[in-house]
């Protein structure tokens, strides 16, 4: 096995030194450790226990460049994280920074480390280098093969999503599909490559803490779907909090004043056969989450209530259509909004006038007269059913358009 390899390169050159060793990826989390000399320090223990480093000294020690340098180095060490200085030497393949080898170090720059050792260090990083190239290509070639799979089974058409179960299960690439649900993760914006990056190590931070073979995903645009299955039903609170450490991660790694970040998430679904009725769902529940605020980032489609229903209307078709002026003069108008409000707040406490006065804090006549010139403008009468009904629709999916306030 290629890490198999990896650990024969480390211990090797472990002996051989009788120091300690361990290699990293690109963004310093473990690949590889030697068994320990005498020379390590609370972070070297520490970062083999929790296979990475905490996320600050991370990106210090990103910040400081080691990504660009073209050869060894000595990073300077960090009493605040018990860090001790160490030798660091790039591994790369093809141009491609692959990950860092790293030695514990107590001498203050490269030109006072013996040349012998520098040569040893960079044998060993180049015969790293070539193990984790085949493991991407390697990698690349699963994660297509998953993703062109995922893609097929989300697809409306239902001879693509026979195929792409057959695909999954003859491949084995979820260890067991009897639940499967949805998550969507969706910018509001184009995404610039930072924001690209962000989501796609989000959605594998995700993946490091599930179970193995138990994630499908893919990021295209500015969304990201993951498919998480299991033996049994995730659950919609265990969901959210997943989407929520989703979200959480992409804004650890772009820029959270340029971007809003909206996870949605799709019900739990029956094997795979109900997946893209969970994608379907996440998707809604996203969009949700983008256009109300009161959803705040994170939401699933358990949650919409009736929005569920609305956000697959054709809102600005549906605008157009409203068989009443008046309803359309309330809501266009920005000095009406008092009115709007007070209606929205009385609607959706099902007509309780105290209760409505009292969240609104005003007197129970204010809001008799405030319900009166809703009346008035819209032509509508409140103590008709269906003329409330249709003023909660309208209220509720102005909501949805981009042009009216929320």
């Amino acid at each position: 096995m290629v890490g198999d390899g990896i650990q024969a390169v480390v211990d090797a050159l472990a002996t051989r030194l009788g120091r300690s060793v361990a290699v990293d990826d690109p963004a310093i989390r473990l690949i590889a450790a030697s068994r320990h000399f005498g020379d390590e320090d609370a972070l070297r223990v520490r970062s083999v226990l929790d296979r990475q480093i905490p996320a600050e000294l991370q990106q210090q020690v990103l910040a400081s460049g080691i990504s660009d340098w073209p050869g060894p180095g000595i990073l300077n060490g960090d009493g605040q994280f018990d860090f001790a200085p160490r030798l660091c030497c790039p591994v790369r393949c093809n141009g491609i920074l692959l990950g860092f080898l790293w030695l514990i170090e107590s001498v203050g720059t490269i030109d006072d480390v013996a040349p012998g050792l520098i040569a040893l260090v960079e044998e060993a990083a180049d015969a790293i280098a070539v193990l984790l190239y085949r493991k991407m290509l390697l990698h690349e070639r699963e994660r297509s093969q998953a993703e062109s799979s995922l893609r097929l089974l989300l697809s409306p058409d239902q001879e693509d999503r026979a195929r792409a179960v057959t695909e999954i299960e003859e491949d084995s690439l979820l260890a067991s599909t009897a639940h499967t649900a949805v998550l969507v993760a969706e910018i509001d914006r184009n995404p610039g490559e930072d924001a690209t990056v962000a989501l796609e190590a989000a959605a594998e931070y995700v993946e490091r803490r599930l179970t193995p073979r138990s994630v499908l995903g893919f990021v295209r645009g500015r969304r990201l779907v993951l498919l998480v299955s299991g033996a049994r039903p995730l659950g919609d609170q265990a969901a959210r909090e997943l989407a929520a450490q989703l979200r959480d991660r992409f804004f650890q790694l772009a820029d959270s004043a340029r971007y809003r970040c909206a996870v949605g998430v799709g019900g739990d679904a029956q094997g795979l056969e109900g997946a893209a009725d969970s994608h379907r769902q996440a998707t809604t529940a996203a969009r949700a989450a983008l256009l109300l605020p009161m959803f705040g980032d994170v939401t699933s489609w358990a949650s919409l209530g009736p929005f569920a229903l609305l956000l697959r209307i054709d809102l600005d078709q549906l605008t157009e259509d409203l068989p009443f002026p008046g309803v359309r003069d309330l809501l266009a108008d920005p000095e009406q909004q008092i009115l709007v409000s007070s209606l929205e707040e009385f609607l959706d406490r099902a007509g309780d006038v105290s209760r409505t006065a009292a969240a609104l804090h005003v007197h129970r006549t204010t809001l008799y007269h405030r319900l009166k010139r809703v009346e008035v403008i819209t032509g509508l009468d409140l103590d008709n059913g269906l003329d409330r009904l249709t003023l909660h629709l309208a209220l509720k999916l102005s909501r949805l358009s981009p042009g009216r306030p929320s």
